[in-house]
């Protein structure tokens, strides 16, 4: 297909490849499957092709409609006269109501496009006088928003945590309009990716070609991500976000105490608390019209709402429908609740998933709907709490189902919990649906009318405030008043007094733990989770097992052994869906996931941009000493092993320039070989040569510890030539990070990350696997060379970069195992080597581009 792309420099051969073969999938209503190793502008070159694509559709429609239009302008003028008047009629009136229909349609995407231009002029002008206008809006207004639980004190009539009657077809305000038609052929084009972060490199991209001035791209994210009223954002889970937020949103419409600016002229005291000011439409629309003509990343927008005093979440949903190009993350794409939660429609709009290698893995969290004894144990105890307390205040019908609620909450919290006291060793066992609410003792239980009774209800919420408001203190005190009064009555009524006493004390032991526990397992969150898990038992599906976990840190979790079930409505509902990543293989894997009838599948594979003498890859099967070098659990912990590794890890920084990266199997294997170095002082002899930096757990530490990893390459103090950063294999610089150039000279991967085989959860699903189509064992291998496959990517990351691959373990050398690596890795790798001739390729290489550079 002979398509000019507005690359913004000479494209490389396969990102025309990658261009011209993704504008064509698209271009016939296809599936495709597209692997473009990283570091070969992957994401640049899927912005211009889809790009491309969207506006020579969106032309080719403007020119149809101008032609149709003038072809029955040409006809209304040829009509013959004829005896038949009725007949010549009737065809005049058909062809000019068509006509009339078409022009209509013709003026709307002109007055669509002026609109835009008009937005464009618009936010330019504003843009001066919201510079002058910031003022500190925080300091003086938001103070009033922070609605403390004490400050309304312990209301007496606790009016807001009763439960109301059911209200039938009531529907919440987050849930969109349903109808999918696109009369219009505004074709969005939907780009999903496993981060935010990489979301926001899909901006930077769009940024550096033409289609910047013309193209509206919006992100979408949850309150999580996007909302800045702290009285919400405290509330950490984003069900109760989103509860509260709504909360709020009802107070508003009650209320007229917010002006056009957002600012609180008067704090009204409603049955939901003050309403939120930066939701407010006028500044809605200007952060909205903001966002579509400036293109934004979610930093940049949510400090543009604070600015602007407008609500960042609803600003993006209100611009929705005005954009061309959609950024979701993987999560929000492939939830169903969650498409529909953001009205994000898919009929004949293109979606285009990136990093699609964790799609598989993106799906099964998505359903995986986990509840831990903690959040079992908090609902049971407030449940029961709230039951007694307010017994005689609800009515009769949801005094049952709440009962019916309570009762199904005890008999989750039985099933977890350890067979013995004496017994504190988890012991994990996995059912089928049938089984488990047998053995749960929940089967003759109609659990979806309970489901939707809460969430109509709105318990969780109400349950949330609850155990917010009720503390410890004042449980203790709600109970003594309850002992005095029983103190009263006469003898014949002591001992009905002292078991109210004891079950009382029973009720606070059972509250103690849970009201210590943090925000992230009250009993509001908890509730949540149990409900999205009873959720799963109601669909009863064959392919879904539930996890039982007992023990002190007891766990219940929905496992989806087949995942193509949830993306098949994806596939079918999409013009086109097309899955892009660094490494694809197990190609089989994801033809799975795409099965449609009536669309093909278009497999796309793409080489490197970087020459192949510029990647040495190694599999190294012996060590320094001749000992063989087999990583494999039961091994790995070895002296023997521990002291090759310190070896390598010595003569590879003494002879590597720059950055060397060694990737292990786990942070508790790092935590060793790490420990190991010290006390055999080899990090005195790297130290000499290079810094050393290692992984942080936190992933607010990853930025620091990164940049000092790079100012230590940077700087070259006195001998040293660069750093070492010894990582993890799936930890948070084995993916979407890169390692360029000088930062990554040397990417070491020791041993082979297969997953525990023994976990309850792996076994299960390779059994079904193994049943379905004997894919068990293959699937385990890939999960494993995935999680290399991508460490591996990590460094040369453009045409010119060099980098040495070093694998340390001699399962590499295996014939399947060296076929599922990277395809630029495999043509110039060697396998079965020794230490000795290694170092002395290594050199060779490392001082050839030294004298080429």
């Amino acid at each position: 297909m002979d398509v000019q792309f507005p690359f913004p420099f000479e494209p490389y051969e396969i990102q025309k490849k990658f261009m011209s073969e993704l504008y064509s999938t698209i271009e016939k209503y296809n599936l495709g499957i597209f692997e473009s190793p990283t570091g070969t502008g992957k994401s640049l070159s899927i912005c211009c092709g889809a790009l491309q694509w969207q506006k020579d559709s969106y032309k080719k429609y403007l020119e149809s409609l101008q032609k149709e239009i003038a072809d029955l302008k040409q006809k209304m003028s040829s009509i013959e006269t004829t005896d038949n008047w009725l007949e010549e009629k009737f065809e005049e009136i058909t062809i000019k109501r068509n006509l009339i229909a078409l022009e209509l349609k013709l003026a709307t995407h002109k007055k669509r496009i002026d609109s835009f231009n008009e937005m464009k002029q618009r936010v330019k002008k504003k843009e001066k006088h919201d510079v002058k206008k910031a003022i500190d809006y925080k300091n003086k207004n938001t103070d009033d928003l922070e609605v403390d639980n004490k400050e309304n004190g312990e209301d007496k009539e606790d009016v807001d945590l009763i439960l109301e009657e059911c209200e039938k077809g009531s529907e919440s305000e987050d849930e969109g309009d349903e109808t999918e038609e696109n009369e219009n052929n505004d074709t969005k084009i939907y780009i999903s990716s496993r981060t935010h972060s990489q979301l926001s490199q899909f901006i930077g991209e769009i940024k550096r070609t033409v289609f910047k001035e013309d193209t509206r791209v919006v992100t979408l994210a949850s309150r999580q991500h996007y909302c800045i009223n702290s009285e919400v954002s405290r509330l950490k889970n984003v069900n109760l976000m989103n509860e509260r937020c709504l909360d709020m949103q009802k107070s508003k419409n009650k209320s007229t105490s917010v002006d056009e600016d957002g600012k609180v002229l008067k704090k009204t005291k409603t049955k939901s608390c003050t309403s939120c000011p930066y939701y407010n439409h006028s500044n809605i629309t200007r952060l909205k019209e903001t966002m579509l003509v400036e293109m934004m990343d979610i930093e940049d927008f949510v400090k543009c709402g604070k600015t602007l005093k407008a609500c960042p979440y609803y600003a993006s949903r209100m611009a929705l429908e005005d954009a061309e190009v959609v950024l979701v993350s993987h999560a929000g794409m492939v939830s169903a609740g969650a498409r529909s939660g953001v009205s994000l429609k898919l009929h004949n709009n293109v979606l285009i998933l990136d990093e699609a290698h964790g799609l598989t893995a993106a799906l099964e969290n998505a359903h995986s709907a986990p509840v831990s004894a903690k959040q079992l144990n908090a609902v049971k105890t407030f449940l029961k709490f709230y039951i007694d307390k307010y017994r005689a205040r609800l009515s009769s019908k949801n005094l049952l189902t709440l009962n019916q609620m309570s009762f199904v909450v005890g008999k989750l919290v039985v099933i977890i919990k350890p067979k013995s006291t004496a017994e504190k060793q988890e012991d994990t066992t996995i059912m089928t649906l049938e089984d488990f609410v047998i053995k749960a003792e929940i089967d003759h239980m109609n659990l979806r009318p309970l489901v939707e009774f809460c969430r109509k209800t709105r318990l969780a919420p109400k349950l949330h405030g609850f155990s917010m408001r009720y503390s410890q203190q004042a449980l203790e005190e709600e109970s003594k008043r309850t002992v005095d009064k029983k103190s009263s009555f006469k003898d014949f009524l002591s001992n009905i007094s002292k078991k109210k006493t004891e079950v009382i004390e029973k009720v606070k032991e059972e509250i103690k733990p849970a009201i210590q526990a943090p925000t992230e397992t009250s009993a509001g969150s908890g509730l949540y989770a149990i409900l999205d898990f009873l959720d799963r038992l109601c669909d009863r599906s064959e392919n879904g097992r539930v996890l039982v976990q007992r023990g002190e840190n007891g766990l219940l979790k929905y496992l989806l052994l087949n995942p193509a079930e949830h993306f098949s409505d994806i596939v079918k509902q999409c013009r086109s869906v097309i899955l892009a990543g660094g490494t694809m293989e197990p190609i089989s894997e994801f033809k799975e996931l795409l099965k449609s009838d009536g669309k093909e599948v278009n497999v796309v594979k793409c080489g490197h941009v970087v020459p192949p003498d510029n990647v040495l890859g190694v599999c190294l099967s012996k060590g320094p000493s001749n000992v063989s070098l087999n990583f494999s659990y039961e091994n790995r912990m070895s002296k023997e092993l521990l002291k090759e590794v310190s070896s390598i890890l010595r003569n590879v920084c003494s002879i590597v320039p720059g950055g060397v990266v060694c990737f292990l199997p786990s942070y508790s294997y790092e935590k060793i070989v790490y420990e190991n170095l010290v006390a055999n002082k080899v990090i005195e002899t790297i130290c000499k040569k290079k810094s050393v930096f290692r992984e942080p757990k936190s992933a607010a530490e990853v930025d620091q510890v990164l940049n000092k990893f790079a100012a230590a390459i940077k700087s070259k103090e006195g001998n040293r030539n660069g750093a070492l950063m010894l990582s993890v294999v799936g930890g948070k610089l084995s993916e979407g990070l890169n390692f360029s150039d000088d930062l990554g000279r040397c990417i070491i991967v020791i041993g082979m990350p297969y997953p525990n085989v023994k976990s309850p959860e792996l076994q299960e699903k390779m059994n079904y696997l193994n049943r379905t189509n004997g894919s068990g064992s293959a699937y385990y291998e890939n999960l494993c060379m995935k999680a290399v496959n991508q460490c591996i990517g990590r460094a040369v990351r453009h045409a010119r970069d060099y980098a040495c691959v070093l694998l340390v373990d001699d399962r590499y050398s295996r014939p399947h195992t060296m076929a599922a690596l990277p395809s630029f890795v495999q043509k110039s790798l060697m396998s079965n080597c020794s230490f000795g001739p290694t170092v002395g390729g290594m050199a060779k290489f490392f001082a050839k581009h030294k004298n080429s550079s």
